[in-house]
């Protein structure tokens, strides 16, 4: 019989020229290195036997065990690396009689990576004269093994309990990767229905799988790409390659999915009902589940339904990684609106998180599977705003408006503008036309302050009755800052209240006798009245309506402000530096300081304050904004929750912008704020200030009548 010899650590004796060295099982043979042999029967070594004999062991029991002796020197393989010449024969001089048909297996092993079952156990390790595998150790010269297609299985005598291993690549995985592969050199992958992947992600994942076979991650993500560049079957194969060794119910989410971009509407229900089992596998879902099934196995994209289902069940959603599946997606035809409302959802959200390269992609894919939509047509006035085609802009939002309004949709806060957004040559033709006062504000009833200089400054904020007990905060924080400092000048605080009770008017006529009696410089005005329709949508556009009754009755700068507000103690001196140093200011985040917009929508313009600083010029703004509001607003509709910035966003962009070179814009969003907003400052547990904190405050600072003196008696 013939036998290789087997080292401590692992290793053949290999045999190059003269030289016995160590060498790995899984090493190739050349014609100059080979492994050194035993012929037991005549007890001779070839290559080496001229210098080196074998010496049987017999300290070790029941195992083939030799010893490499020439004199008094044995063969060590203490070193992994390289052998040694020692004078005692202990553990590391005592090599294993393999048979080369295990030599065979063992080559076979230590080439490959290996699974068991679905846990990944890698490469075996031969120690000690044992093969080590993940949690096995077997006596190498017991090994028994049978190969079918790509498992094998170990046993031995001792331990008869069989193991198999499947290797890794599987046939499975290296036919998906031949396939992916081919399609990349084909040029298949040339163009992805989706802005999220290019061929590059594509080839990224095949050579991070190519590397690392084990890895499911690669995988997963090769499922998701493939279906987005059109390639659905091939991400399903993925995918189910992947759950053979990862079982889970987001898996099954991500093959509904890509079911139902195929339009497999029965097998996406089907698997969609298999998720939610074992995601959850102790909730009832009887009472919304077998609709939605239903829905989908008629042909609607009811997945799309499904985030909103587990949130109702306040249960957390599946991967959201997976989403990128659903947006751009051919929409089925017989969708109802709450589907075509969540999907428009999702499509706002990603194109806000796009730049603008991207964004063209997705506006592209999306036109192509799905043809005019209002959500779309939002997105490409975005677009052309941005890029400064704002005529292209203004006719994708009056389209966007339209079909919106037919659909009876509702878009994202941040796009609600497309409902009060009048175009460039609409705006144009306001002051040419009588606007009919649609809101009401302009019947409101004033009671102006007398004065006895002309102001310097007016303040002007507006609310509705219902959030009237914002108001005695904003007061009581302004006399507070005039009472350390009157150096901004004679200031004229002027409030507008749609719909007030009679408390409310009582109050205001209050403070303002008193400040007229007891104050130098601060004056309040207020004017009062009903609106068409007690509307929330009309409350933050009332502070632009009253504009035109104030700045009639005082010529001097203006400020806007949100009545949720409070002053700083320092108010005075933040006026004054704002007066002499701004024309105008305005909260524009998303501006450069050129004047030019960077990003966001045309009426992405902060409303919690504006400073108009040219008094001559403050009549025509305020009838532009007066007249923008009447024109857009519609008592009947609830839209218009944006049109006060609209009206804000056009009238800097009619009477603003064209000069902004020649003019000194402050951006209130920069440096300390002349009106601290408490949201952003402020705990929620603070204790509102009220009505009677006011008066109680006027009544401390009232001055005491000095009693005359008594006449003396004569």
């Amino acid at each position: 019989m013939v036998f290789h010899l087997l080292s401590f650590h692992g290793a053949l004796v290999g045999f190059t020229g003269r030289h016995l060295h160590p060498l790995s099982p899984a090493a190739g043979t050349t014609r100059t290195t080979t492994p050194v042999v035993l012929d037991t029967q005549h007890n001779a070594i070839t290559p080496g036997g001229a210098f080196v004999r074998a010496q049987p062991i017999s300290t070790v029991t029941n195992r083939p065990l030799v010893a490499l002796r020439a004199g008094n020197a044995y063969l060590s393989s203490r070193s992994p690396t390289q052998f040694d010449a020692v004078p005692l024969c202990a553990s590391w001089e005592h090599f294993l009689l393999v048979s080369p048909e295990r030599t065979d297996l063992l080559r076979t092993l230590l080439r490959g990576i290996w699974h068991e079952g679905r846990t990944f156990v890698g490469q075996p390790t031969c120690f000690g004269h044992n093969l080590q595998l993940g949690p096995h150790t077997w006596p190498i010269e017991q090994l028994q093994a049978e190969f079918r297609a790509d498992t094998l299985t170990l046993w031995t005598d001792a331990a008869p309990q069989k193991v198999t291993l499947t290797a890794c690549p599987s046939r499975a995985l290296d036919e998906l990767l031949d396939n992916i592969t081919e399609l990349l050199e084909v040029g298949a992958f040339r163009r992805a229905l989706s802005p999220w992947v290019s061929v590059e992600d594509v080839r990224e994942q095949v050579l991070r799988l190519s590397i690392t076979p084990s890895a499911i991650a690669p995988c997963i993500t090769l499922a998701q790409i493939c279906c987005l560049f059109g390639q659905g079957e091939l991400g399903n194969q993925f995918v189910t390659y992947a759950q053979s060794f990862a079982p889970m119910a987001d898996l099954l989410w991500l093959q509904a999915l890509i079911a139902l971009r195929m339009h497999d509407h029965a097998h996406a229900a089907d698997l969609l009902a298999s998720a939610l089992q074992e995601r959850y596998p102790k909730q009832d879902f009887t009472a919304t589940l077998p609709t939605l099934l239903t829905r989908l196995r008629q042909g609607e994209d009811a997945l799309l339904l499904v985030p909103d289902m587990l949130y109702d069940y306040d249960l957390p959603t599946f991967d959201e990684r997976f989403d990128t599946l659903l947006v751009p997606m051919r929409l089925s035809s017989k969708n109802s609106m709450d589907i075509r409302q969540v999907y428009a959802t999702l499509f706002q959200n990603a194109y806000q998180r796009m730049d603008t390269t991207k964004d063209l992609r997705l506006l592209e894919s999306e036109a192509r599977l799905n043809g005019l939509s209002w959500w779309t047509e939002t997105a490409m006035g975005h677009t052309s705003w941005l890029a400064g085609l704002r005529a292209e802009a203004d006719t994708h939002y009056a389209i966007a408006r339209r079909l919106a309004l037919q659909e009876g949709a509702v878009p994202l806060p941040e796009n609600m503008g497309i409902f009060s957004w009048l175009g460039a040559q609409e705006c144009s033709q306001l002051a040419s036309r009588a606007v009919p006062d649609r809101t009401g504000v302009s019947r409101w009833v004033w009671q102006f302050s007398p004065a006895d200089t002309p102001p310097a400054l007016c303040l002007v904020f507006a609310c509705d009755s219902t959030h009237f007990h914002l108001l005695p905060g904003l007061i009581l924080s302004l006399l507070h800052a005039y009472r350390e400092d009157r150096s901004a000048g004679p200031v004229q605080l002027c409030i507008g209240v749609a719909n007030p009770n009679t408390e409310q008017l009582a109050f205001l006529r209050t403070v303002a006798e008193w400040l007229e009696h007891y104050a130098t410089s601060l004056r309040l005005s207020f004017g009062h009245g009903t609106t068409a329709l007690q509307d929330a949508a009309l409350e933050p556009a009332l502070r632009y309506l009253i504009l035109p009754d104030v700045v009639a009755q005082f010529r001097c700068p203006v400020m806007t402000g949100d009545c949720a507000g409070y002053f700083p103690t320092n108010t005075a001196t933040l006026l004054r530096t704002l007066k002499n140093t701004a024309t105008y200011g305005f909260d524009l985040p998303l501006f450069n300081h050129e004047g030019q917009q960077t990003s966001g929508t045309p009426w992405d313009i902060g409303t919690d304050m504006a400073y108009f600083g040219e008094p001559d010029r403050l009549p025509a703004i305020a009838a532009f904004m007066s007249d923008y509001l009447n024109t857009v607003y519609t008592p009947q509709s609830a839209v218009h929750t944006a049109m006060d910035r609209c009206a804000l966003a056009q009238m800097l962009r009619h009477f603003i912008l064209p000069r902004w070179s020649a003019l000194s814009i402050r951006f209130l969003n920069e440096g300390p704020a002349v009106l601290v907003m408490p949201a952003k400052t402020v705990t929620s547990a603070a204790a509102p200030i009220s009505q009677a904190d006011v008066l109680h405050d006027l009544a401390v600072h009232t001055p005491r009548r000095v009693p005359k003196p008594s006449q003396p008696k004569t």
